[in-house]
């Protein structure tokens, strides 16, 4: 697939070169949704799942509509995006009736969110919740007109966990990317690729995947040539990956590990998208909104060095918690090399016994 940087970048495509959304609608049903098998299973194998209907089409226009009055086009235009975070206030006292604070919440939403994280509604809790409005500006770069704000390929769970997401167990997130706009109007579609076959549920140390990663970077599987992270592998993604087909009220579930791309917005409009992530209500870990995208940002030896108890006020998961299992342990001390991980192992010994 090549990259997204000139006007126009979908028009040679054909229809298979998308990923469509699979329909979830149920006429007067606000409440639940069940998906089936297969759509569960493409989730857990291939990192991620597109459908439409999980909200109700009102809903959607509101938020829509209220998407826009936060972020006029005009505005956006004058910095390429523009991102806000919920809850939303800019009515005063109508705050609690905005309909993009009710998108979180939704009840058909929550409930597949639950079922992919193979737990109750009860138990998840919401772990980030921003709307971005993202606007196609234009460059010359060496003569050539180039539309700006092509990503590389990545997964999100580098800036949204301290940890590293289990790969034997149900998912400890759902990401959620829905849309407010048309990609015929405003282009900007998300990229996915498949992950490979196994590679979200077994673990084995060489398939470890590094997060913060920069092509050239020889850390954890980006040394071997079977990795995931290896030039050759990351090279074939970006020819298997293929854009999502959307429209007001598309969305993308995922995995915190998929892999999956952002592109630009078409040349002078905006594109309109609400994005979430609903975690497991014990893992307090994982929060985009809180310390864990700034620790991120640091060295690793910062958190290398900290005692137990001090990683763990910061939001990393204690000895003894559920989350550490030997996977967990050997993937964690794999991201951080420094880091002694014998009291995780430790307390999971005693645990055990």
């Amino acid at each position: 697939m090549p990259r997204n940087t000139q006007p126009n970048p979908y028009a040679h495509l054909n229809l298979s070169d998308w990923w469509y959304p699979q329909d979830l609608s149920q006429e007067g049903n606000d409440q639940y949704v069940t998906l089936n098998e297969s759509q569960v299973a493409q989730f857990r194998h291939d990192g991620f799942l597109v459908v439409e209907g999980l909200w109700s089409p009102e809903l959607i226009q509101k938020a829509s509509d209220e998407a826009r009055r936060l972020h006029p086009s005009k505005e956006v235009a004058k910095k390429t995006h523009s991102l806000s975070a919920m809850p939303w206030t800019q009515n005063g006292e109508k705050a609690p009736e905005e309909s993009l604070n009710h998108m979180s919440v939704y009840p058909r939403a929550l409930a597949a969110a639950a079922q992919l994280m193979e737990t109750e509604t009860i138990n998840i809790r919401l772990s980030q919740s921003h709307v971005i409005a993202k606007h196609g500006l234009s460059s010359h770069a060496g003569g050539v007109l180039q539309i700006e704000g092509d990503q590389d390929i990545h997964v999100d769970y580098g800036n949204n966990t301290l940890l590293v997401p289990p790969r034997t167990t149900a998912p400890e997130a759902v990401v959620c990317l829905c849309y407010y706009s048309n990609v015929e109007e405003s282009g900007g579609s998300t990229h996915f690729a498949k992950a490979s076959a196994g590679e979200l549920t077994t673990y084995e140390p060489e398939t470890f995947n590094p997060p913060n990663f920069v092509i050239g970077t020889n850390n954890g599987s980006a040394a071997i040539s079977s990795g995931p992270r290896s030039i050759a592998k990351v090279n074939q993604r970006y020819t298997d990956e293929k854009p999502v087909y959307y429209k007001p009220g598309t969305c993308i579930l995922y995995r915190l590990d998929a892999w999956h791309r952002g592109t630009p917005a078409a040349l002078n409009t905006t594109r309109y998208t609400h994005h979430h992530v609903w975690r497991h209500r014990e893992a307090e870990w994982i929060n985009w909104q809180s310390l864990a995208p700034r620790l991120a940002e640091m060295p690793g030896r910062y958190l290398e060095s900290l005692s137990v108890v001090q990683r763990t006020v910061l939001g990393f998961a204690a000895p003894g918690d559920r989350y550490w299992t030997a996977e967990t342990i050997d993937s964690v001390g794999q991201r951080y090399p420094g880091m002694n991980m014998g009291p995780y192992r430790e307390a999971m010994n005693t645990s055990a016994s």
